[in-house]
């Protein structure tokens, strides 16, 4: 049985959505983006993408990293930043099979460590919270083997109080603690989560629907539940 690797002193988060495309690259990356207008370093860490383009010189290239590695302005390359990317629009665990590649979550807990023990590192994962991640496990596994607090983000979208509530009895049910639930708005009008917090304990913040998929500034209250986290 793989151990808990020690974050080295490293503030974490490991950041979850109820399910796939519901904009957790976006909220992930306007966690940075309002870290740094505060002065706070971060590093954004996707350990493995599927989906990616192709470029012309035949390499492969992962736009959520891309807007990662804008919106957290890090210095760490985009290799550091995602290191494994496969082609194909399938859960990265299945892109693995498809290309005859071995990756378990022990290879890519590794490649979430940033060495540096000022950084704040957000590791964003794939999909949903029990979506397929690696060759031997899924995100929560990768989870629970950071140990690092949840961030869930939730997209404003109907059902998604249930499958809120159902992702934040998985974690709990892991023994990891959810630091904040991001109500992700994916359309101007919709509120879908009305009365969402009244349901659950964890602090409740909201990523305002964009227009130009520029990071939004999130609130300062959200900065000090991740700066401050309780005990």
């Amino acid at each position: 049985m793989s151990k808990t690797i020690n974050p080295t002193n490293n503030k974490g988060f490991f950041i979850t959505g109820t399910d796939t495309e519901i904009g957790k690259t976006f909220v992930t990356g306007s966690i940075g983006h309002t870290l740094f207008t505060h002065g706070i370093r971060a590093t954004p860490r996707k350990p493995v993408a599927s989906g990616c383009i192709v470029k012309p010189d035949g390499s492969l290239e992962s736009e959520d990293a891309v807007f990662l590695h804008s919106a957290f302005k890090t210095s760490n390359s985009l290799e550091q930043v995602c290191p494994f990317l496969f082609e194909q629009p399938v859960s990265p665990k299945l892109a693995m099979k498809l290309n005859n590649t071995l990756l378990t979550t022990d290879d890519l807990a590794q490649n979430c460590q940033t060495g540096n023990a000022d950084e704040m590192v957000f590791v964003e994962g794939a999909g949903g919270f029990y979506s397929p991640l690696a060759t031997d496990g899924l995100n929560a596994d990768l989870a629970v083997k950071l140990g690092y607090p949840v961030i869930l983000v939730v997209g404003d979208r109907l059902g998604c109080i249930n499958h809120a509530l159902l992702t934040l009895e998985a974690i709990s049910n892991r023994g990891l603690t959810t630091a904040a639930v991001i109500i992700n708005h994916l359309h101007p009008t919709d509120r879908f989560t009305q009365g969402i917090e009244s349901l659950i304990e964890s602090p409740v913040f909201y990523s305002p629907y964009s227009v130009n998929r520029e990071p939004n500034t999130l609130s300062h209250e959200l900065v000090n539940t991740l700066i401050q986290p309780k005990p």
